[in-house]
C-alpha cells in the first residue's frame, strides 16, 4: 500500500484528528489542495480542463508550488486573529484542511478541502464543525463555491448555508485566463437567547 492510500473507508471517531495547523503542515495542505483541485475543478461545460487547473496549482514546471507552500506557512503563522488554518489528520497524514477567516469585515468559511479518497468519511463535517465553532453564531458566515460543484453545495446546505443571488468573480491567483464560476452561500446568524 502506498502512503497516499487511505487505509479504511470506515473510520471511527478517534481515527481523525482536527487541529490547528503548524508551519510544518504547509506542504501537506498544498498537496491536499493540489489533488482536490485536480479532482474537482476541471469542467467541460465551463471550458476548464485538467491542464488549466494543473497550470493554476503547479505552473508549467512546478514553479508555483514553493510560493503556494510559503503562502500557507504565512497564513498559519498569522497572529492578528482574523484567520485560522486547521488540518484533518488520519493516521498522522494531512487528509483535509480548512481556513476560516474574517475578510473585508465578513466572516468566511475560506478554503475547505478533503482528499478525494478520504471523502464520505465524515472528515468534511468535522472540519465544518471547527469552522462554525471558530466563527460562532452571532454573525452571518459566507462562502464561495464553484457553481457546478453540486456535491459541495449540497454539503454546505446540510450545515444551514443557503445560496444567495450573488455571483462571485474568481479573483484567485489565476494562471492564464482560467476562471472558475462561483456562487455565494450564507449561513445566517443564529438568534441569541438571553
Amino acid at each position: 500500500m502506498n502512503e497516499s492510500t487511505i487505509p479504511n473507508p470506515k473510520i471511527d471517531e478517534q481515527s481523525v484528528v482536527i487541529e490547528r495547523a503548524t508551519p510544518e503542515d504547509a506542504e501537506g495542505i498544498n498537496s491536499v489542495l493540489r489533488q482536490t483541485w485536480l479532482d474537482t475543478y476541471p469542467n467541460e461545460e465551463a471550458g476548464i480542463t485538467e491542464e488549466d487547473i494543473r497550470l493554476r496549482v503547479e505552473g508549467k514546471n512546478g514553479e508555483r508550488i514553493p510560493a503556494r507552500i510559503q503562502r500557507w506557512k504565512d497564513n498559519i503563522e498569522d497572529k492578528d486573529g482574523s484567520k485560522a488554518v486547521y488540518v484533518a489528520r488520519l493516521n498522522g497524514k494531512v487528509v483535509g484542511m480548512t481556513a476560516p477567516g474574517i475578510i473585508d469585515g465578513r466572516r468566511k468559511v475560506g478554503a475547505m478541502y478533503v482528499l478525494p479518497e478520504a471523502q464520505g468519511m465524515g472528515i468534511g463535517g468535522k472540519l465544518m464543525q471547527k469552522v462554525l465553532e471558530w466563527h460562532g453564531d452571532s454573525e452571518d458566515i459566507f462562502l464561495a463555491v464553484a457553481s457546478y460543484n453540486q456535491k459541495a453545495i449540497e454539503f454546505y446546505k446540510r450545515f444551514g448555508f443557503e445560496q444567495t443571488d450573488t455571483v462571485i468573480e474568481d479573483e484567485g491567483d489565476v494562471y492564464g485566463n482560467t476562471k472558475i464560476p462561483e456562487v455565494e452561500m450564507v449561513r445566517k446568524a443564529r438568534a441569541q437567547s438571553n
